[in-house]
């Protein structure tokens, strides 16, 4: 029995999520016709001066992460699964100071029409992906989205 093509739309759909993931991590997927299987991995990086100072940022790192995991569940109405975070060890910048990264994982299904509050959601979560490795830690907590 052969296997069901994925439609044009979800192909061209593919290409969308891969350009969004390519902005702050990378896109695994495969299809499922009618749906498109997706696992995103979201990077949380930040540089700081000392190695104190990055092994004190990596509780507010993670806490950034899990803040990022929630605003995709709830933006996505629950179409975007529970994530996992995994915490790389400190990194050593070659121009000075220190890299720490905060990886966020998790998965989602798309259809040809089910996709637009996931893509909205997920453009949104690497915006702030950008952001904090443009802008650092805020020190109060991640912006994910707020007023400026």
């Amino acid at each position: 029995m052969p296997v069901a093509a994925p439609s044009a739309k979800l192909q061209a759909l593919l290409k969308e999520f891969q350009q969004v993931a390519a902005m702050a991590g990378f896109l695994n997927h495969g299809f499922d016709p009618p749906q498109l299987r997706l696992q995103f991995t979201l990077y949380g990086r930040i540089r700081t001066g000392t190695e104190a100072e990055a092994l004190g940022a990596i509780p507010r790192l993670q806490a950034w992460s899990e803040a990022v995991l929630q605003k995709l569940r709830e933006d996505s109405a629950g179409a975007i699964l529970p994530g996992q975070i995994l915490v790389a060890p400190i990194q050593p910048f070659q121009g000075g100071g220190y890299t720490v990264v905060v990886n966020a994982t998790f998965a989602t299904k798309v259809t040809d029409s089910g996709y637009f509050k996931v893509k909205t959601a997920v453009l949104a979560a690497y915006q702030e992906a950008v952001r904090l490795r443009e802008a650092g830690l805020d020190p109060e907590a991640p912006s994910l989205g707020a007023a400026e």
